[in-house]
């Protein structure tokens, strides 16, 4: 039985009409669940709605509606007592359910979420592992709704920061040839110093500059077979280390798309929408005339013929739908880029008349720094990895007087959840300052918090050391247990409306307010001290509540541990 819905139902039976949102009062003396009349036919007079509810009561006695002990009016306001009994037994029935928390909202339809986004030959930076953390999520957030989710990821291996590497292998050959025997890191870590090393000089000579746009023609060119050759072995390098990266935090994608593979389609759907009057020349170049549509115009031909990041993602758009025809494609993209994505899309419409209605920028926000903006270009980054060392490293200062089985393995995802929970508890468009103290944090609103409390759970069982009976269900229900039984309740409209509002924020903020309510609880009614009844129910509700925190940690990309 969803609760909700039944009340829904109850105020449809009354002669309520409009959109019918049922909410969690403030404080607890104002009753389990409440509904606001304004904006619905019920949206009159007070004596009216005093009226409405009687007609409610008498509706609740004839009909069977025993989980509602009492409804009552509160000005504009009808408040809805539940039967704390009936509400556990609901409750903690449904949490054993595999489904539990899933929606069907999606069901049936595929969507593609197209996320992280590395640059071969670039630096892994924090921005990259926020980019991460927040895709994997959504994809976790759709699936939990029923959507069926192709995971993507479009990558940069081509153009000119490609040229810039190129240009810095070439003054470096001997430690480019030495880091040929070195790991996977390592070689990332050369190829992030010689693109550093390339983009400075392009920006502070201008015969270098010419001479990495010369480089970028023969790239795209491919006639020289030496460049070729080392451009494609240090491709992989790059390639091998993002494996690395997604195994670490947890994700996989089911395509992988490049730029190398559609930028030549890319020129033939340009060069095809000129003579359709699409695009249009302009000063020796194709663009797109946004200013037609109030939006800004793009180049999608450079002056030397060669496709811009616009003219790519045409072909892409092309390729994507083809493959996989999914009903929307989300671009998990920083949100610097979506005056640019109005553009691109725009221009779809008219090159791919289907993709209307069927693209979306997902925006997220920086990761900035003290000393400013990220810049892989200048070499001043804080690369992902380095992060998650960093905070593994803070984890393991922090338990290492504790005996912990399987310490490496439990220090490596409590600083994953510390770095991934850091990233989501905020919405996805806020720019973030990092705190690594403040990540790693036992007492406070972070993901090791979280963790500690799902690890409290599972030592309770460990001493319980029996097997978990029949539920029973005490006469009385103190506050604090029915307070928990009430946020449960909330996990599925949470998990569903992180899915509705593409944001991951909001199923962590559930999280924390579990969590917290779960140590009131603990204080208030000690589990093993119980006896009987008490007990009983009481480890059947740590154990809801441990299934809700395991759930919706795992909507985060986040795995729990068994001890910390």
């Amino acid at each position: 039985m969803n609760i909700k819905n039944e009340i829904k139902k109850l105020l449809q039976s009354a002669g309520v009409e409009g959109d019918i949102k049922i909410t969690t009062p403030p404080r607890s003396e104002m009753g389990d669940l409440s509904f606001a009349v304004f904006g619905t036919t019920a949206h009159q007079g007070l004596r009216q709605i005093g009226e409405l509810v009687g007609k409610m009561n008498k509706i609740k006695n004839d009909n069977g509606f025993n989980f509602i002990d009492k409804i009552a009016q509160a000005g504009h306001y009808i408040n809805f007592f539940l039967n704390p009994k009936t509400l556990a037994k609901n409750v903690l029935s449904a949490v054993d359910k595999k489904d539990f928390g899933r929606s069907k909202s999606g069901k049936g339809q595929k969507i593609m979420v197209e996320f992280a986004h590395p640059n071969t030959h670039k630096a892994f930076h924090i921005g990259h592992l926020r980019n991460i953390t927040t895709g994997e999520s959504m994809s976790r957030i759709f699936e939990n709704a029923g959507y069926k989710v192709v995971r993507a990821n479009y990558q940069g291996d081509v153009g000119l920061h490609i040229a810039k590497c190129m240009w810095g292998i070439a003054r470096t050959m001997d430690e480019y040839e030495a880091t040929k025997k070195k790991s996977a890191e390592e070689k990332a870590k050369f190829l992030g110093r010689v693109y550093a090393l390339g983009g400075q000089a392009y920006e502070k000579d201008e015969q270098t500059k010419e001479e990495i746009v010369d480089l970028n023609e023969k790239i795209y060119a491919g006639g020289d077979k030496e460049l070729n050759k080392i451009y494609k072995e240090t491709r992989q390098w790059s390639l091998d280390y993002f494996e690395i990266i997604y195994k670490r935090v947890g994700t996989h994608f089911d395509r992988l798309y490049f730029e190398s593979e559609v930028f030549e389609r890319g020129i033939g759907i340009v060069e095809d929408c000129v003579k359709k009057g699409i695009l249009e020349a302009s000063q020796g170049a194709v663009i797109f005339a946004g200013e037609k549509y109030g939006l800004h115009n793009r180049v999608f031909l450079n002056s030397k013929g060669l496709p811009t990041y616009e003219a790519k993602d045409l072909a892409l758009a092309e390729l994507q739908l083809k493959e996989y025809n999914p009903k929307v494609i989300f671009h998990l993209v920083a949100k610097e880029q979506t005056e640019y994505f109005r553009v691109v899309f725009k221009a779809l419409e008219f090159v791919l008349p289907k993709s209307k209605g069927r693209e979306e920028h997902l925006v997220y926000g920086w990761v900035s720094l003290k000393e400013g903006k990220m810049s892989s270009r200048t070499g001043n980054v804080v690369l992902g990895e380095w992060l998650l060392d960093e905070v593994k490293n803070k984890i393991r200062e922090l338990v290492k007087d504790h005996e912990i089985k399987d310490a490496e393995e439990v220090t490596e995802k409590v600083a994953m959840a510390a770095v991934k929970y850091s990233f989501l508890r905020t919405g996805a468009t806020n720019d973030i300052a990092f705190d690594i103290n403040e990540s790693v944090s036992l007492t406070g609103d972070s993901g090791p918090y979280l963790l500690y409390i799902v690890a409290r759970i599972k030592s309770i069982f460990r001493k319980y050391g029996q097997r978990l009976g029949k539920l029973a269900i005490p006469e009385v229900i103190e506050p604090a247990e029915k307070n928990l039984l009430n946020q449960i309740v909330e996990f599925e409209e949470v998990a569903a409306r992180a899915a509705k509002e593409h944001d991951p924020s909001k199923i962590a903020h559930y999280l924390l307010d579990l969590a917290q309510s779960f140590n009131n609880f603990y204080n208030l009614c000690p589990v093993l001290k119980s006896e009987g009844v008490a007990l009983s129910f009481r480890l059947h509700l740590i154990k809801a509540v441990e299934q809700a925190m395991t759930k919706g940690l795992y909507l985060l990309g986040i795995e729990t541990v068994e001890e910390m």
